[in-house]
Formats: C-alpha cells, sequence, structure tokens
C-alpha cells in the first residue's frame, strides 16, 4: 500500500507543470503561461502565486512577479487583466529559442536574427546602448532587447506591441 500511495504522489507531482528554466521565452509566452491570459490563468499554468501593484492611476496595468521569489528575473506585464508581455530582466537560464539571454552580446542577437532585427536608440542610455526588435507578425507579436552601454542584453520583452513600452504601459 505504502508503494502505491508513494507511486500515486509522484505521479500527480510529475503531471504539474513546474516553472521550468528550460523553457523558451517567446512572442506566444512562456511555458504554459501563453500572452492574452488572466492573472488567474498564468497564476494556474506557473502553480505560483502572481504579485505587485497597478502601475497606472487607472488600475489597469500591473507588472507582476511571482510570490516569494519562485520566479527570479521574469516580470509579467496585463493590461486589462490579459499578459501582454513577459520580461526577462536578470541573468538567468531564460533563454528565446533562438539562444539569446540576458548578457547576450547585441552581436549575438543581430546573428541570431538576422535582417529581421530592428535598432533603435534607447531612451535613457546612450550608444552604444539600444532597442534591438524582431517582429514575428509586425507590430502585434514580437520581442525586443534592451541593450547597455556595453552592448550587452540587459532585459528582453517578448509578447504584444508592449514590448515598446518604455515606462508602464506606455
Amino acid at each position: 500500500m505504502k508503494l502505491l500511495v508513494g507511486g500515486l504522489a509522484l505521479l500527480l507531482t510529475a503531471a504539474a507543470p513546474v516553472p521550468s528554466q528550460n523553457w523558451k521565452l517567446t512572442p506566444t509566452g512562456w511555458g504554459p503561461a501563453k500572452i492574452g491570459m488572466t492573472r488567474a490563468q498564468v497564476s494556474k499554468a506557473l502553480k505560483t502565486r502572481l504579485e505587485g501593484e497597478p502601475i497606472d492611476d487607472e488600475g489597469t496595468c500591473l507588472e507582476l512577479v511571482g510570490a516569494d521569489d519562485a520566479l527570479p528575473g521574469l516580470l509579467f506585464l496585463f493590461e486589462e487583466n490579459k499578459l501582454s508581455r513577459i520580461s526577462a530582466i536578470e541573468p538567468s537560464a531564460v533563454a528565446t529559442p533562438r539562444g539569446v539571454h540576458v548578457g547576450s552580446t547585441a552581436d549575438e542577437v543581430r546573428k541570431a536574427y538576422g535582417a529581421g532585427i530592428k535598432s533603435e536608440p534607447h531612451h535613457y542610455e546612450d550608444p552604444p546602448a539600444e532597442y534591438l526588435t524582431y517582429w514575428l507578425d509586425p507590430g502585434r507579436r514580437g520581442v525586443r532587447f534592451e541593450t547597455d552601454n556595453h552592448g550587452r542584453v540587459d532585459s528582453i520583452h517578448a509578447g504584444t506591441s508592449s514590448i515598446q513600452y518604455v515606462e508602464g504601459c506606455a
């Protein structure tokens, strides 16, 4: 009986998705967390509570993190209660399907994404800091890499046109 109960517990644990650093950050989401989901759906999919405060006066724009540091270095942006962007902001194993991660160089981004990458000046830092954006669906779904003044990626934003936001939901 003990073996049966232990086996059942192992099976149930294996069936539940656990946040994985092996999931790839894409314009459609990260693991089971998909762009367009509600906060409750993302929390359920990632098996962790998301917490944070509204970042606008209306309370319709929220940037949330995993409770108890469950998802270190990841931010989840919700507009009108729908996930619009996932951001990686700290060096970790979180990467795009093309292998780009926080800490990669701008040259590695260009090599990985080729002619489809669009460069724009950074709003707050001097060159060589820049925004490198790749659109899967132009203006609707993409990934944006922010580089610092050393030419290294310091954040990655994936999702809707919200990847272009500089502060909050604007």
